[in-house]
């Protein structure tokens, strides 16, 4: 069995309830603040169509400013960092928003002619396939 011996500085009172709100601040901060700097994903559903696929990724709290989707090559990048405001006292907003996520997208997509419209925390992309080229008719020579 072992035996802890708790030695304390002579002439120190210390209060317990400030220990248990250290504690308590300790294990309910930390986290909080790795949360936010970490990436979120939000939610992206993928609907096909008849001449293409609709995209739709739930963004509350973003603007269209705050996105940047881009395409290079088959890969749709879909980002975004929602920055903290000043406030009138000078001093930063702690919370800070970002996310990135890709998809890689069919070789029979129109990159070209992809749209992107956001509304409500809404961003819905339309992405259209290309146009099947009509049956060629050849004509012999003779």
């Amino acid at each position: 069995m072992t035996n802890i011996v708790v030695r304390r500085k002579p002439n120190i009172v210390v209060n317990p309830w400030d220990e248990m709100d250290k504690m308590f601040h300790s294990f309910f901060e930390a986290p909080a603040r790795e949360v936010m700097k970490e990436t979120r994903k939000p939610k992206v559903n993928v609907h096909q169509e008849e001449n293409g696929l609709k995209m739709t990724v739930e963004l509350p709290g973003f603007g269209p400013e705050d996105l940047d989707i881009q395409v290079k090559e088959n890969l749709l990048t879909i980002k975004a960092l929602n920055q903290p405001d000043i406030s009138e006292e000078g001093k930063e907003e702690e919370r800070t928003a970002a996310f990135e996520r890709s998809f890689v997208l069919p070789e029979d997509f129109n990159r070209d002619a992809i749209e992107a419209e956001m509304k409500n925390g809404l961003l819905t992309l339309v992405l259209p396939k290309k146009e099947k080229p009509a049956p060629l008719s050849i004509k012999i020579k003779g």
